[in-house]
């Protein structure tokens, strides 16, 4: 009696197999071909099979049988290198269930298994109701997850990243998780740092580009105005015309941390304070290694600059030493500057204490409120530079 029930399941899931090969050899043979010849199929292939079978399984079933359908599609198509894995293909964020998820979005009201008892917010998801409805955040960062930064990729990552920005801004706002924590919830902050122009523009309306737009062509003369006046130093400001753009930058963020120097309880000299915000090491030095140096004082985020300002082949590096975090930039100093104090505000970091000044009049730049406690001095700094026409 065994042996005959266990035959005929035997021949209930082979008549299920040929039933998914046939599928295959009528509406995707290549599928089937390049499984045949390479021994494997490639990403674009799987997505196209994951369409045919989830149709035709909506269509004979409903949305049950998924849990069946991926044993059979496993079964089709075994694990190899590159194959399918068991949680990639039927795990709660697995590719039927994705697919099964984006058909169940479309439905009406009035075809949905589960429906939401309250209208959900047009400004951010639910994640209670994201169970029941089908829709999401962990759905769409799951997608940001898999997704590379390809060209093909760039325009959903950003779509994902538009549509998560509610929840995100929440999240980092209600627990404070640490710069690794972020970037291992949001990974493509790292390998496309424009999502940090991107998500500080959205939490900022306008102001995005003002610290780009004024720095060099505002703020670096008049800076270096008020300098000459206060210290009579015009020597050593006057061979700033023979600096390219990157040394132009540092040459004044030397100035300003002279005109705001750390406060006495940071125990910090000012000549060493800006190494705070930007350092360096030696060309040719791996962007891996930058964070071994056990010799830092700063937890923060700061600037590396690998190699010297005047050379070429030089690159800028923000480095979380402490969470293990390197995001390459490919610009200038001022571009690189821009984007460290936006990645302090995306990921609601605090100021090293020994910049807080410096950082605070940075605020001023980006026309935001002034943050910080100890502003008297920056407030003085603004003025002054006010009072020398300042202008966007």
């Amino acid at each position: 009696m065994a042996t005959s029930v266990s035959q005929a399941q035997h021949t209930q899931v082979s008549q299920e197999h040929d039933k998914l090969r046939s599928i295959l050899e009528k509406k995707a043979p290549e599928t089937l071909d390049e499984l045949k010849t390479k021994g494997t199929v490639t990403e674009k292939a799987r997505i196209k099979l994951v369409k045919l079978c989830v149709s035709d399984l909506v269509e004979k079933h409903g949305f049950t049988e998924k849990v069946a359908l991926a044993k059979n599609i496993i079964a089709v198509f075994p694990e190899s290198p590159g194959g399918w894995k068991r949680g990639r293909i039927y795990s709660h964020s697995g590719f039927l269930e994705m697919r099964l998820r984006n058909i169940r979005r479309k439905l009406e009201d009035g075809q949905r298994r589960y429906r939401s008892n309250k209208r959900r917010c047009e400004d951010g998801p639910n994640p209670d109701k994201e169970e029941e409805d089908g829709s999401g955040t962990t759905e769409w960062i799951n997608l940001m997850k898999r997704l590379r930064p390809s060209t093909d990729n760039i325009s959903s990552i950003k779509a994902a990243m538009q549509k998560t920005f509610t929840w995100r801004r929440s999240w980092i706002a209600k627990h404070s998780p640490s710069l690794s924590e972020i970037f291992e919830e949001y990974p493509h902050f790292l390998d496309m740092p424009t999502l940090l122009d991107t998500e500080f523009g959205k939490m900022f309306e306008g102001k995005g580009d003002l610290f780009l737009r004024r720095w060099e062509a505002t703020i670096i003369p008049k800076l270096k105005a008020i300098a000459i006046m206060e210290t009579g130093d015009l020597a050593s400001l006057k061979d700033m015309e023979n600096q390219n753009e990157d040394e132009k930058c540092y040459t004044m963020l030397v100035v300003l941390t002279h005109l705001l120097p750390p406060v006495a309880m940071s125990r910090c000299s000012v000549k060493f304070a800006l190494t705070f915000l930007v350092d360096f090491v030696p060309a040719g030095s791996s962007i891996a290694s930058l964070c071994d140096d056990c010799s830092s004082q700063t937890n923060q985020p700061q600037l590396i600059c690998v190699g010297n300002l005047r050379a070429a082949a030089k690159q800028h590096v923000i480095v979380g030493k402490s969470d293990r975090i390197t995001v390459p930039l490919e610009e200038g100093l001022t571009s690189a500057v821009d984007k460290l104090f936006k990645l302090y505000w995306v990921c609601n970091l605090a100021y090293p204490c020994q910049l807080s000044s410096v950082f605070c009049f940075f605020e001023h730049i980006y026309d935001m409120p002034l943050s910080t406690s100890r502003k008297a001095k920056v407030l003085k700094l603004s003025s002054k530079v006010k009072a020398s026409q300042f202008t966007a």
